[in-house]
């Protein structure tokens, strides 16, 4: 394979930035560094501030540095999925020598295939490729050295917004990085964290992240559906403030240490104590209150994907669910899902050293997924970017030894305002019962993030 070395995985994420450094042989990929920090510059998965995220960047990759000792240059990215759509392309070039095939014919076939019509701000942000037809004879997966006269690349385009690989591609260039490869986040997902026999038969995964979740189908080890509902585990966050009047920090702290799925699996004697906004009592709700204001939005985005995976028969694949992402680390999540859909959902959590929570997927799958590359999936990517064509044998490491390793850099969590707005202005919070403010606050984000 093409891969080998160092291979360094950035996830530029709404909450986090992520980067392991794992070291790979014969596609075997060994975990040796992890870097972890508070994201700034990131909104909805969108990098909204480049100074800021490049800031975020170094400073999860001097943790890295510190653990390992040696100095990153390049990376390999992930591609949030957001407003994708997937088309099939096709080019077909004459060979430039009739007798020998090369990588430069590959490089050619793929700038035909990428001939397609876009509108003004999208592009293709990532292709994979199927299949090679050498003359008549197709299902070739690498032509390179074949004998033909015409070759024919199909592959599969993921076209996206262009400002986002656009923004993304500056901050982590102002880190001081080079962008060895993008890779989008489901295409990593499902070509690592099934199995061989999952991704033939077909499988769902989702992934639920801070603001977005996404829905993904695998089958014929291809990605068949994408589908991104707007909301995730910071809308859960949100909620939990909205309702009980609690700053946003203090409401995320008691969903990760108290909060429950739902309330079926909840204990109604574990009472919780809670600092209001505006009151100097403290007020005391019961696990069972704080895991139906969780359910409710739980509900809202297992339904809503739900409905859309229904439409193409998504729940008809033996493979089930696999979940996955920082969201689904809440207490009795895979039980709700299974619940919800009818099917065996099972959640996914990287068992590496060091990686034991779900929200490291996406970093996991990216430099797994990288790993796995063959020769001419490189090739392809690199005709994709207009990069010049590198070959396994001229490849060395992705990092350079330095003398000394800096101190890791400490990220500054910006201080959160407690989100105050009333659930009602016609009503006093107090005369309102628990359920019925969690309906109308769960209620009011349908339209908005339908």
């Amino acid at each position: 394979m093409a891969n080998h070395g160092l291979i360094v995985g950035l996830d530029v994420g709404t909450n986090t930035v992520k980067v392991l450094v794992a070291d790979v042989r014969n596609q075997q990929v060994n975990i040796i560094a992890v870097g972890r920090t508070v994201s700034h510059g990131v909104k909805r998965g969108m990098v909204v501030d480049i100074e800021a995220t490049a800031k975020d960047i170094q400073a999860a990759l001097d943790q890295v540095v510190e653990q390992t000792g040696v100095q990153v240059s390049e990376v390999i990215a992930s591609i949030h999925a957001a407003d994708i759509q997937m088309q099939h392309v096709s080019g077909t070039i004459a060979v430039q020598d009739s007798q020998h095939i090369s990588y430069a014919d590959v490089q050619a076939a793929v700038d035909r295939a990428l001939q397609i019509p876009l509108a003004g701000e999208r592009m293709v942000i990532d292709l994979q490729p199927i299949e090679f037809v050498v003359d008549d004879f197709d299902g070739v997966q690498d032509p390179n050295d074949m004998v033909g006269v015409h070759l024919t690349m199909k592959g599969l385009a993921y076209i996206g917004a262009r400002p986002y690989l656009t923004n993304l591609r500056a901050a982590i260039e102002r880190a001081g990085l080079t962008v060895r490869d993008f890779v989008l986040a489901p295409l990593a997902y499902t070509q690592t964290i099934p199995s061989d026999a999952e991704q033939d038969f077909g499988t769902i995964l989702m992934d639920m992240g801070a603001s977005q979740t996404t829905a993904m189908i695998v089958q014929d080890h291809q990605v068949k559906y994408i589908s991104t509902f707007p909301a995730g585990s910071d809308n859960i966050t949100r909620d939990i403030s909205t309702v009980l009047n609690i700053g946003v920090h203090d409401a995320d702290e008691l969903k990760l240490n108290a909060g429950v799925a739902t309330a079926e699996l909840a204990n109604a004697k574990n009472q919780l104590t809670l600092n209001v906004v505006g009151k100097e009592t403290p007020m005391q709700i019961s696990e069972a209150e704080l895991a139906e204001i969780i359910q409710a939005r739980v509900e809202q985005i297992v339904g809503k994907l739900g409905d859309r995976l229904t439409k193409v028969s998504g729940f008809e694949m033996p493979g089930g669910v696999i979940i996955t992402g920082g969201g689904v680390a809440l207490r009795g999540i895979e039980t709700k899902i299974a619940s919800e859909y009818g099917v065996k959902v099972r959640l996914f959590s990287p068992s590496d050293i060091g990686l034991g929570h779900p929200g490291y997927a996406g970093a996991w799958s990216i430099v797994h997924y990288a790993a796995q590359q063959s020769q001419v999936e490189l090739i392809v990517k690199q005709a994709l970017y207009g990069l010049p064509l590198t070959f396994a044998q001229a490849r060395r490491t992705t990092v350079q030894p330095v003398r000394e390793s800096p101190k890791v850099a400490k990220a500054k969590v910006k201080s959160e305002k407690p989100v105050t707005e009333p659930i009602s202005e016609a009503e006093p919070q107090e005369k309102i019962s628990l359920w019925e403010r969690i309906k109308r606050v769960v209620a009011d984000s349908f339209e908005k993030e339908d």
